[in-house]
C-alpha cells in the first residue's frame, strides 16, 4: 500500500513539475536544453521602408541591452531590500517622491482599464532613474556591490540619456552603442 502511495505522488509531482516548467517556457524562461526562446513577432517588418528595417536591427540588441540592465536593478533592488528590511520594505525604504510617482502612474493606468497593468510590483512602475535614487537613498544596503555613489550616479545618468534615445525610435551612433555595451558589463561585474 505504501509502495502505491510514493508511486502516485511521484506521478503527480512529475505533472506538477512539466506543469511548472510549461509556465516558465510561456514567460520566457528556459528551463530544458533544447529550448529556444522564439521572437515574437508583432508585425510584418516587410511593410516598412528597407531603412527603417535595418535601423530597426540596429537598435535591437541595444534595446534587449537596456531591458535586462534596468530589470535587473528592479530585480536586485527587490531582493536585496525585501531580504533586508522584510515585506514592507517598499513603504519603509522608497522615498516618497518614488512612492508617490509609483502612485500616480497606477491610479493613471486604472483610468484605462483596456490596457493590461504595467507590472504586479511597485518596482515595476519605477522609472529607470528611479532605481539609482532607490539606491542611494539605501546606500547601507549596496556598498558591497559598488565602489560608492558617484559609480552607480554617472553610469545611470549616461545610461538614461541613451535609454530615451531607443525607446522613443531614434537611432544610437556606435559610440553610445559601444558606452552602453561597457556599462551593462560594469553592472555585471559588480553585481555578479
Amino acid at each position: 500500500m505504501e509502495r502505491l502511495k510514493d508511486i502516485k505522488n511521484g506521478i503527480t509531482n512529475a505533472l506538477f513539475l512539466e506543469d511548472t516548467f510549461r509556465r516558465l517556457e510561456e514567460i520566457g524562461i528556459s528551463v530544458k536544453s533544447e529550448a529556444k526562446i522564439q521572437p515574437v513577432a508583432l508585425v510584418r517588418v516587410e511593410d516598412f521602408s528597407p531603412q527603417i528595417r535595418f535601423q530597426a536591427v540596429q537598435m535591437q540588441q541595444v534595446y534587449v541591452g537596456f531591458f535586462c540592465l534596468e530589470n535587473s536593478a528592479r530585480e536586485l533592488i527587490q531582493q536585496r531590500l525585501s531580504e533586508r528590511h522584510g515585506p514592507d520594505w517598499w513603504t519603509r525604504k522608497t522615498p516618497k517622491k518614488v512612492q508617490d510617482n509609483v502612485e500616480a502612474l497606477k491610479k493613471k493606468e486604472e483610468r484605462n482599464k483596456y490596457l493590461s497593468a504595467r507590472a504586479v510590483t511597485n518596482i515595476g512602475y519605477t522609472f529607470f532613474g528611479n532605481l539609482s535614487q532607490i539606491m542611494i537613498a539605501n546606500w547601507e544596503d549596496f556598498t558591497d556591490l559598488f565602489p560608492d555613489q558617484a559609480w552607480i550616479t554617472s553610469r545611470f545618468n549616461d545610461l538614461e540619456m541613451c535609454r530615451n534615445v531607443i525607446m522613443h525610435t531614434n537611432v544610437l551612433p556606435q559610440a553610445e552603442i559601444e558606452r552602453i555595451d561597457q556599462i551593462v558589463r560594469d553592472w555585471q561585474s559588480q553585481v555578479g
